[in-house]
């Protein structure tokens, strides 16, 4: 390597202090950015439903008409109607700024029993059985109406309703069962806050600690933290600074971006080891020091090695990732957008940062072991060799797992019910559990009945309609409980006695009128009167929401026809069908997408169609074996499970191009295909598996979640990343080391190197 001139030397030393202080500058707009990121978490449950749906547009009309249905259910062991803690519990949150109104068993039981229904108690319990009265008629509950300032901070709003529960009633917080939407967003903004400062904390030194293990030099992991924390502040500083907010989601953005940003620097720091050994074999420096050996040359070495390898894998990366901008569910979304940014502009700390710090603390080489490496490059050279003698059938064995696991793929189901969001054992799913046994069905599906406000009929006659529409509801094989004007208004008229007329004329009365749009049963526009009908069904359970809907409204429909009406069906369980269906979707359309696009990537760096597809075969086959498992194994995939095939796609193209790029340069130096197998897989093999290590372990600590979304996420992106390495060092040697290899040599280097020939 030629000696530098002096003034080149110091040249090089002002870029690098200058790269170096710049950075340091831009730390506390970073810092700023990133922790207002941080505290941005907001888990809003309309984020979770796809957007520029019909059934969405549909829901936020029937928000408009009747309201926000976005309530909290209180209950407790002996909650029962002459529980006088029910009364003042419910007293105590009607003051709260959290709640607009409280509707309790027992306040609903006097208002059906008082003027002008006065209904007898037991003909009161059994219109309110199923709604806020138990099966048993005597355990009742709290119906919160979530205000505007609870829906704002609705983890304040639960801690609120604790804390009234321990002042006001002496009842302890391990004592209430909770349930209804404002629940569940708290409890997974909980769950986001305690991933963002517990778990990823300790996800961040796991990966520190394996990277120190395996690079062998504790400076030179520091430098690789500090490019994997630069990127992780840069990325939550653009997403503040671009309005962005945190989910929970989101919250796998800063240890996604933070592992990936290790294993690209690890990379790089191979390239760099690589190069310094080569100065010294060249310089005849045998010391452990690499400062003996000009560190100007070796940095441009290891730039020039690197980064062609290092952009394009975070490009495919990114490509992946971006590709889940494609979802019409927000989070989803915002997470491909961001997390695609963020392994962009990691490229470009990694390049600004790291030669600088190299160059001005080149890392002290462990001192060398001659016997270790001639073990390592021994078991390298037997693992190479075994594959390229058995690269037939190790091929067609992965191939064959391909297809086995493949065949899965157009059965594989998703979910995004309740139950299927929390663990088992957790207090949601306990909650949830005792309030359905003790109270009633929680998830709900709402009908609505349009009569023309020109239809003849009175009051009466239409809710003669809503009876037998209410009736045929309940009639229905699956348990449900259902509530409408029905249930708030005297008993209807059989007949023309006086009574009956009496009635009739009450029914029509502006006061009950107003009293149902009130309760949000009844609701009027210039041109309709619309009468809801609002059905439960069971949360914990085996139920099929979308057979159940459809079975539904195959049911209604008759009626609705002879009584010359229109249904409108909405909430919950239509939408958690549409989301169930969306996800399969963004799922193959994500990857679909990330697939062409990296394939044509690569078309034009191996200038060979061939080649190109033939390497996507070790990028596909993570995403078909893992996912093709899934079903085989009967796990439906979740809301997290989505974003991870198309970043393990891109991940997985990492290791093929760090691969690929070695095996093409020693075929251009002129080695023989066999030669070049060994020297790429002696090159990239050991950053493999330490970046496979690293982003695996840093990720598996997210398993211990009790968000079923993200715990998914976490083994899967762990199973894809085990897979792509066996795709990797394992299917793709046994591609090249056969006669599809041929496919990898260029014209040039073929007719240039005999010898390459000869081993073909």
């Amino acid at each position: 390597m030629n000696a530098l001139s002096d003034s080149s030397v110091k040249q090089q030393k002002r870029y690098a202090q200058a790269t170096l202080l710049l950075m340091a500058l831009a730390v506390p707009l970073v810092m700023y950015g990133a922790l207002f990121a941080l505290r941005s978490t907001s888990n809003d449950p309309r984020q979770w439903l796809p957007r520029s749906f019909a059934a969405t547009d549909t829901y936020d009309w029937f928000e408009q008409q009747f309201g926000s249905d976005e309530i909290a259910v209180v209950s407790w062991p002996d909650c029962t109607l002459d529980d006088p803690r029910v009364e003042q519990l419910s007293a105590a949150l009607v003051a709260s700024p959290f709640y607009d109104r409280v509707l309790t068993g027992k306040s609903a039981l006097e208002q059906l029993m008082a003027p002008p229904l006065e209904l007898s108690r037991s003909a009161a319990k059994r219109r309110l059985t199923g709604i806020v009265i138990g099966p048993e008629n005597e355990t009742t509950c709290l119906v919160l109406s979530t205000s505007a300032a609870g829906r704002s901070e609705r983890v304040q709003a639960i801690e609120e309703i604790e804390k009234l529960a321990a002042s006001e009633t002496g009842l302890d917080p391990s004592e209430l069962h909770l349930a209804g939407p404002t629940v569940d967003a708290a409890a997974i903004d909980i769950e986001s806050r305690r991933l963002l400062f517990q778990l990823a904390g300790l996800s961040a030194l796991v990966s520190f600690f394996i990277a120190s293990i395996r690079l062998r030099s504790i400076s030179l992991a520091i430098m690789v933290l500090v490019v994997a924390m630069y990127s992780t502040g840069v990325a939550l500083a653009i997403m503040y600074f671009s309005g962005g907010t945190m989910n929970l989601l989101m919250t796998m953005l800063p240890p996604l971006i933070y592992v990936l940003s290790i294993s690209s620097a690890v990379h790089l720091a191979n390239y760099y080891r690589d190069a310094t050994d080569e100065a010294q074999l060249e310089s005849g420096v045998q010391s452990s020091d690499s400062a003996s050996v000009l560190p100007v040359g070796i940095i441009k070495t290891t730039v020039t090695h690197g980064w062609l390898p290092c952009t394009l894998a975070a490009v495919t990366t990114a490509i992946g990732l971006a590709s889940l901008v494609m979802s019409k569910i927000d989070p989803i979304r915002t997470f491909g957008l961001y997390s695609a940014l963020g392994v962009l502009l990691s490229v470009g700390v990694l390049f600004l940062f790291l030669p600088a710090a190299l160059y001005l603390f080149p890392p002290k080489r462990p001192k060398s072991d001659p016997a270790k490496n001639k073990g390592d490059t021994t078991l390298s050279d037997a693992v190479i060799a075994f594959i390229s003698r058995h690269h037939l059938a190790l091929m067609l064995v992965c191939l064959a797992l391909m297809a086995f696991c493949g065949w899965g793929l157009p059965y594989i189901k998703s979910t995004v019910k309740l139950q299927d969001r929390f663990l088992p054992g957790s207090d949601a799913i306990g909650d949830y559990r005792w309030l359905e046994q003790n109270i009633g069905p929680m998830v709900p599906l709402e009908v609505v009945i349009h009569f023309d406000q020109q239809d003849p009929r009175d009051a009466a006659q239409r809710m003669g309609v809503i009876a037998a529409i209410q009736g045929k509801i309940q009639s229905s094989a699956e348990p449900v409980a259902t509530m409408s004007a029905l249930n708030l208004s005297p008993s209807l008229p059989r007949g023309r006695t006086v009574g009956n007329v009496v009635r009739r004329k009450l029914l029509s009365s502006q006061r009950v009128r107003d009293r149902l749009i009130d309760a949000k049963f009844l609701a009027e526009t210039d041109t309709e009167q619309l009468w809801r009908i609002s059905v439960r069904a069971n949360a914990i359970g085996e139920l099929d929401y979308g057979r159940f809907a459809e079975t539904l409204r195959e049911d209604i429909q008759p009626l609705l026809d002879q009584n010359n009406v229109q249904g409108t069906y909405t909430g919950l369980i239509p939408l958690i069908y549409k989301a169930q269906r969306q996800l399969l979707q963004d799922l193959f359309r994500s990857f679909l997408a990330a697939f062409a696009v990296i394939a044509v990537v690569l078309v034009f760096v191996l200038r060979s169609l061939t080649a190109a597809m033939l390497a996507m075969i070790p990028n596909l086959f993570p995403a078909i074996t893992v996912f093709g498992a899934l079903e085989w194994i009967d796990i439906p995939i979740q809301i997290g499970s989505v974003m991870t095939a198309s970043a393990a796609l891109g991940i997985a193209v990492d290791d093929t191009v760090h691969f690929l790029t070695w095996f093409r340069r020693g075929i251009d130096r002129g080695l023989p295909r066999q030669a070049a197998l060994q020297d790429a897989f002696r090159r990239c093999a050991g950053a493999m598996v330490h970046t496979t290590l690293i982003c695996s372990l840093g990720l598996l600590v997210f398993a211990i979640s009790s968000f079923v979304p993200i715990l998914h996420f976490a083994w899967l992106m762990v199973f894809l990343l085990l897979a792509a390495l066996v795709g990797d060092l394992v299917l793709l040697p046994a591609i090249l080391a056969g006669p599809l290899g041929r496919g990898f040599e260029s014209k040039r280097s073929a007719a240039s190197n005999p010898r390459a020939k000869q081993t073909s």
